[in-house]
């Protein structure tokens, strides 16, 4: 067997060994879910994440005033002596906003699938989302134990022992780590396919490529987890939490007696829209092509889709799985289809939303109709 080989079946076989975490695939997005110890906020997208920080750090910073003192905004989250007060905050807030990631979240919740909790019991419905975010699995300690246990099982499959240091393997694994495409990784499955093929041991030691394979795995995932936490290389794979107190603090939600001015360009006809917010929704401008002004919520994408012809039982249809926990997957599934359909035959498009005086309304976008084009079929 020539020396390459040999490399290649023993990264295979180190790979082996983490792939088989329980929490692989793991994603950087899923940071929330250990970070709130909450499995249902397992396969979060992009937005849906930003928005859980924002909101997750602002009531953090009310609820344990004291862990915030002198630290970012990622380290409040981090901090936490118990997230559910916290996150009953952020769910409460995000009844409106974000609907289904509201009803996907509160429906893997065990008292509230086996009914044990009765809603009319509390006064404030955080009260009620405290009590039902309590219990659950603490899915951060199962995955620091497994990563550990994987980490130690790995070394030793290449030839290291448990405890054992070498300042070559040490800095040949930070090396790795300070390089540029590491921050571009979505998930671990990436990382490994990038460590093992796509020349992310480049310039390692055959002799420490296997070991260094385990370590930079280890540290990818222990961001993510928080085994422990490392804020800097968290933000290293998501730029957008990298916000000091003063950033955050533009982000807060605005006056709800309203009075704001928003605005949204529209990509069809470059109309200026404005819209006065307030207990009633005051149009300053509007074109005929916006439709509606939300978040990227599949809920909210379902009023967007009512706009087109989709017949009346086939919105039924869809308005039942919506009604249907078990079936909240399903409904996204096929919103999400549509809504990419529509995108992608140029009928539906979306703008950002500007306001002026606050970034509070970093979470909404306007949605846009335009007409179909020559020869597009429209139903």
């Amino acid at each position: 067997m020539s020396q390459a080989e040999e490399l290649y079946r023993e990264l295979a076989l180190v790979r082996g060994i983490v792939e088989g975490a329980f929490f692989s695939p793991l994603r950087a997005l899923d940071w929330p879910a250990f970070c709130f110890n909450q499995p249902g906020l397992l396969g979060l997208e992009e937005e849906e994440a930003f928005d859980l920080f924002v909101r997750g750090a602002l009531a953090a910073e009310t609820v344990y005033p004291e862990a915030a003192r002198g630290r970012a905004p990622l380290a409040w989250l981090w901090a936490m002596s118990d997230p559910e007060p916290v996150l009953a905050h952020v769910l409460a807030s995000l009844r409106q906003d974000r609907p289904l990631l509201f009803h996907r979240l509160l429906y893997s919740l065990g008292p509230v699938r086996d009914g044990s909790l009765d809603p009319g019991e509390y006064e404030l419905v955080e009260d009620y989302l405290a009590q039902a975010l309590g219990g659950g699995a603490d899915i951060r300690r199962a995955a620091a134990g497994e990563l550990s246990t994987l980490t130690k099982r790995g070394l030793a499959a290449a030839g290291w022992e448990s405890g054992q240091s070498d300042p070559r393997l040490t800095q040949a694994a930070r090396e790795v780590l300070a390089k540029p495409q590491f921050e571009g990784l979505h998930n671990d499955a990436e990382l490994l396919t990038w460590l093992t093929l796509g020349g992310g041991l480049r310039q390692v030691p055959d002799e420490l490529a296997p070991a260094v394979l385990v370590m930079v795995w280890a540290a990818w995932c222990a961001a993510v987890v928080g085994a422990p936490p490392n804020l800097e290389m968290l933000q290293r794979l998501q730029p957008q939490l990298d916000l000091a107190a003063p950033e955050l603090a533009l982000y807060a939600p605005p006056d709800r007696q309203g009075g704001q001015v928003i605005n949204t360009l529209c990509p069809y006809c470059q109309t200026n829209n404005s819209l006065r917010l307030g207990p009633q929704v005051e149009e300053l401008n509007r074109c005929p092509h916006l439709i509606y002004v939300g978040t990227s919520d599949e809920a909210h994408l379902l009023q967007v889709l009512g706009y087109f012809e989709l017949g009346a039982d086939f919105k039924a249809l869809l308005e039942s799985y919506y009604r249907s926990p078990a079936d909240l997957e399903m409904f996204a599934t096929i919103v999400d289809d549509l809504y990419e359909m529509l995108s992608s035959q140029g009928r539906l498009t979306t703008a950002p939303v500007h306001c002026a005086a606050s970034k509070g309304f970093y979470f909404l976008k306007a949605f846009f109709a335009g007409p179909p084009a020559k020869g597009d079929q429209v139903h």
